[in-house]
């Protein structure tokens, strides 16, 4: 009887601020075109390149065009998180979104290189609170069990995202301009604000202890100076990363500087903390919980893995097997719906069953086998078979990537899960940005060695010149670019062994979280609130008794 009687508490959901039917549904997909924003700006400008640098006549820039985004993105997460957690999350988001929207008009209306890097730079600041508001939000408008639902489509949305970019940046640069690859966000970022605007309504007592603080007080929180610190040392690691061995070499002064300011801040930046205790960017408390710190290095080594896969095998498909951009996106979907049905089908098991760790495990050992056999991709793997092997990876993938979110929300109360979204977002990102600097270095410097060994009619500087789509150039000599196709293959190999690395080492930080069951915190939590309130409202003792009773009866907590 006593488990009867929760269930039906369970079932009955009186927060006007939760949402349901079609208000939810909305809502969820504006959230989902906003965290589409997020991710499609990463890698949306990278085929536009070519073309800017011809218009702008800045070949030197090249790097800045993708970098400006990727620091700020990265940097600007816990500051980010802080903002959610001691402000209305309603309202950092759609300012987060506006700022994204005036950095793309900034992209789009740009006369010169320096202008348009700024926009870039601007829109990373703005892209850097897309996602966080979109986990935020999903935890305040549906109950805590089915957060991981929802947020599995948020996940979904942002996988989606990291494949889409280049299939519509070529498209928009070949048949309109490469202004239009900054122009399709204002119309989405207009739908997405005028959405959230008019039907998210946060509940008053969530994060009501955050929020009712002074603003002197919230100033105080947000640490100026720790997030400072955390910039130089974000941004001197990701400078040297994209740098390092292109631009400049790894033994010049410039690299060695970088590493050093990355080491010295981040010093500076954890002893800080230390120090500022409750007023810290990320407090050591918050840090210091087992699912908190394991889980963000599950999203890190997901985070290498999954971009890597994203980035490169568009590459792989264009240069190793001679498709074009188009077709390599369209072959980008065997990569995107096995996550999408990955994350749906393991969000509503764990919103049923309430255990989340045990569904990452299993996802991981999947993946870390799709990511053995991906390592067999050659020139002459058939469509049934890279098909077959990707899908293997991304449905293990999709099973595990969206669940340390949960663990955020079974760990932390919902004063702190802003702190918590951020460290597993800025964890997930600053994986993926590693990734991209990585892959790069290693496949230029592969194709030094590669391409001389197989063949002598082109040098290693053509062929990174015209790009891994422009290699059918030398289309002239079949024999010639058969071999260079090959090299290619060979390598772009490290890249998928970096892969294979990362996705076998998050199990170990995977079995390291806490296994907890979200439906039960759940019902603790509501059971809790329910005494609280009535011992607010003059409910007497025995009622409060009662209630523990049940709850002890029933194998939870009071």
């Amino acid at each position: 009887m006593g488990e009867e009687k929760q269930e039906e508490v369970i079932e009955v959901d009186n927060d006007p601020s939760h949402l349901q039917s079609w208000k939810l549904a909305i809502v969820m997909t504006s959230l989902c075109l906003g965290v589409v924003l997020y991710g499609l700006d990463m890698n949306i400008i990278g085929v536009a390149i070519p073309k800017i640098t011809t218009e702008f006549h800045s070949l030197d820039d090249i790097a800045w065009y993708g970098s400006a985004y990727l620091l700020t993105i990265t940097a600007f997460q816990p500051f980010f998180g802080n903002m959610y957690k001691y402000f209305d999350a309603k309202i950092v988001y759609l300012v987060s979104i506006v700022l994204f929207e005036v950095g793309s008009i900034v992209c789009a209306t740009s006369k010169k290189s320096a202008v348009l890097i700024f926009g870039r730079a601007f829109l990373g600041f703005g892209a850097a609170g897309l996602l966080q508001g979109a986990l935020a939000i999903v935890s305040f408008i549906v109950l805590l069990e089915k957060v991981p639902v929802f947020q599995g489509i948020v996940a979904g949305a942002a996988a989606i995202s990291a494949c889409a970019g280049p299939v519509i940046g070529g498209a928009l640069t070949d048949h309109v301009s490469w202004r239009w690859c900054f122009w399709i966000n204002v119309p989405i970022s207009v739908i997405v604000f005028t959405v959230v605007f008019m039907f998210v309504t946060i509940s008053p007592d969530a994060n009501r202890e955050n929020q009712s603080l002074l603003l002197k007080e919230k100033l105080k929180h947000l640490d100026g100076i720790g997030t400072v610190i955390f910039l130089g040392s974000i941004v001197s690691l990701l400078l040297v990363l994209q740098w390092g061995g292109q631009t400049i070499t790894w033994s010049s002064g410039t690299s060695i500087g970088l590493f050093v300011c990355f080491g010295i801040c981040g010093i500076l930046f954890v002893a800080l903390q230390w120090r500022l205790g409750e007023c810290a960017t990320i407090p050591p408390r918050v840090i210091k919980i087992r699912s908190i710190y394991m889980g963000a290095l599950v999203l890190f080594t997901l985070g290498i893995s999954s971009i890597v896969y994203a980035y490169y095998l568009p590459i792989f498909f264009q240069s190793v097997q001679g498709v074009s951009a188009t077709a390599a996106g369209i072959r980008m979907i065997s990569f995107v719906l096995p996550s999408i049905v990955a994350i749906g089908a393991t969000g509503g098991a764990v919103s049923r069953f309430g255990f989340y760790v045990p569904y990452m495990v299993v996802g991981i050992i999947i993946s870390s086998i799709g990511s053995g056999l991906l390592i067999r991709l050659n020139i002459n793997t058939s469509t049934v078979e890279w098909a077959a092997l990707i899908v293997v990876n991304r449905l293990g993938i999709g099973m595990a990537q969206q669940l340390p979110y949960t663990g955020v929300q079974a760990v932390l109360e919902p004063k702190d899960t802003a702190t918590g979204n951020a460290i597993m977002v800025f964890s997930w990102q600053l994986g993926g940005a590693i990734a991209v600097s990585v892959g790069q270095n290693l496949l230029i410097n592969r194709l030094q060695h590669t391409v001389p060994s197989h063949t002598s009619f082109v040098s290693p500087k053509q062929v990174i010149d015209v790009g891994a789509g422009g290699l059918s150039q030398f289309a002239h000599n079949a024999g010639v670019l058969r071999k260079l196709r090959e090299a290619y293959a060979e390598a772009i190999s490290p890249i998928w062994k970096l892969a294979l690395v990362t996705t076998c080492l998050s199990i170990l930080p995977t079995v390291g979280m806490q296994w907890l069951n979200i439906k039960r915190i759940a019902e603790e939590r509501r059971q809790r609130d329910k005494v609280e309130k009535g011992a607010k409202g003059g409910v007497s003792d025995k009622v409060d008794l009662d209630v523990e009773v049940d709850d002890s009866e029933s194998g939870t907590k009071p």
